[in-house]
């Protein structure tokens, strides 16, 4: 625990240090650049103070420092993002607190916050690289034991034997056989034994065990003797019933496990994603809809007779049904909603063809965002007649109408875009829908757009689309 500590805090050092060089780099920077901007600052050392004080304030609230030896990179800048927005809160109270009747220099504060938020993050992310060098050469580790011999408590020894997390596996200790090499290669004794080894061995800082029900006395004798001897406890349940993603919730203090991880199930992950798609949709039918609105109906009237738009019933999140509206790239005819598009379908008009190619007819759809119907980022939305026949034909096909339909999706970008002639083209697409679901994060959200836009850009794109 002393290293631990010892950690956390040379992190905290570090992170004040790189404050103090952000706020005296960015000061004389914008200072040289445009002297207006650090106008209303009376002192670079008043600044600095103000600045360290309200780190150290925010630290004190909510700690920046979290030492996790299992973390993602979207988890990291979860807690750098909420450090610097708290930061900038108390520098922002504590300006105006001493300094009532002056100019607020807002545009300074808040781009320094911004840099520092960036550099913050960057000096978090190759630390954590940094650490997991270290512990693959055997530093820092933490010792642990497993109890069991149950497919979780293998899969669990498989993840702690990764070099890089800072595991070292003492042993195991079980009945009877077990399937797994691993776990049996470092067996130590019974369950009957666990106690008298751990009365003579006191260098554990962990342990991981699944006790069947009939074992309670044993849990009971293992959970005391943890609490006695400064070692953490871990009970793994018996989850295995489930295969993929769970979620771990309480009920009043009931335990319950959920058949699925559900990320947008969060309130907050809920909310950055909806605010996220507001202000998209809002960039796009405000700087580019509007002139390319006017380009494709005029060639859609040249070429085809009809309206501009195609709107269509399609299943939305939770099964609802709504309208999606697409710019029409075929001839119309009595076959929009029950038939997909195929590669030589002679409905499609030439202009519309390339509309298809290239995804401009789904730019509307961007109306359908901003109203609320869909995402930028999602599962993509199927006319109600293959949600029908798909239901009843691919196992977990309505896991996906779980979450918002989206313009572009985990599966368009990696090979299942348009056209599904063969089952087993839908049931690869559902499964990376159910990914996207159960694994959803904004990185992801980012990464896909990205996507989306090199394969339009550069024609990456795999799949079927016509």
């Amino acid at each position: 625990m002393g290293k631990e500590k010892t950690l956390i805090a040379g992190i905290l050092v570090a992170d004040i240090i790189l404050l103090s060089i952000v706020v005296v780099g960015y000061y004389f920077l914008a200072k040289a650049i445009d002297s207006s901007l650090v106008v209303n600052i009376s002192s670079i050392q008043s600044l600095l103070a103000t600045c360290v004080i309200s780190f150290l304030a925010s630290y004190s609230i909510y700690p920046s420092i979290i030492q996790k030896r299992m973390v993602k990179s979207e988890d990291i800048a979860k807690r750098v993002i909420a450090t610097c927005l708290l930061m900038f809160l108390f520098v922002c109270l504590t300006t105006l607190l001493i300094r009532p009747y002056t100019s607020f220099p807002r545009t300074f504060l808040i781009s320094l916050v911004l840099i520092y938020m960036v550099c913050l993050f960057t000096e978090r992310f190759f630390l954590r690289k940094f650490l997991m060098f270290v512990r693959s050469k055997n530093k820092n580790q933490k010792r642990i034991i497993l109890i069991g011999n149950e497919p979780t408590v293998c899969e669990l020894y498989k993840v702690f034997s990764t070099p890089a997390y800072g595991y070292e596996i003492v042993g195991t200790f079980y009945d009877g056989e077990c399937e797994c090499d691993e776990i049996a290669s470092c067996k130590i004794g019974g369950m009957s034994d666990i106690y008298g080894w751990l009365a003579t061995h006191n260098n554990i800082n962990e342990i991981y065990g699944y006790f069947p029900k009939e074992q309670q006395d044993i849990i009971n004798m293992v959970s005391k003797f943890c609490d006695n001897h400064l070692i953490r406890f871990y009970y793994i349940p018996a989850i295995d019933i489930f295969k993929g993603n769970m979620a771990f919730s309480f009920i009043e203090n009931i335990p319950v496990i959920a058949r699925r991880e559900e990320p947008l199930s969060n309130p907050l992950n809920k909310f950055i994603k909806r605010v996220f798609d507001i202000v998209f949709s809002g960039l796009v039918l405000i700087f580019i809809f509007p002139w390319v609105w006017i380009f494709v109906a005029i060639m859609i009237k040249i070429k085809s007779p009809g309206p501009i738009f195609f709107l269509q019933e399609r299943t939305g999140i939770d099964g609802k049904i709504f309208k999606c509206m697409k710019f029409r790239s075929m001839k119309v005819n009595d076959q929009a909603d029950t038939l997909q598009a195929t590669k030589d379908d002679p409905r499609k008009f030439p202009f519309g063809d390339f509309m298809r190619k290239t995804n401009i007819d789904e730019l509307p759809q961007f109306i359908n965002v901003f109203k609320g119907d869909m995402s930028i980022v999602g599962p993509r939305p199927h006319m109600l007649k293959h949600t029908e026949e798909y239901s009843k034909l691919i196992n977990r096909f309505m896991v996906r109408h779980l979450a918002k339909p989206g313009i572009t999706g985990l599966a368009q970008v990696t090979g299942f875009r348009g056209e599904t002639r063969y089952i087993d083209q839908m049931e690869g697409r559902v499964k990376k829908d159910i990914e996207y679901i159960e694994n959803w994060t904004f990185l992801l959200d980012i990464k896909i757009i990205i996507k989306t836009v090199t394969n339009v850009i550069f024609r990456q794109e795999k799949g079927n689309a016509y």
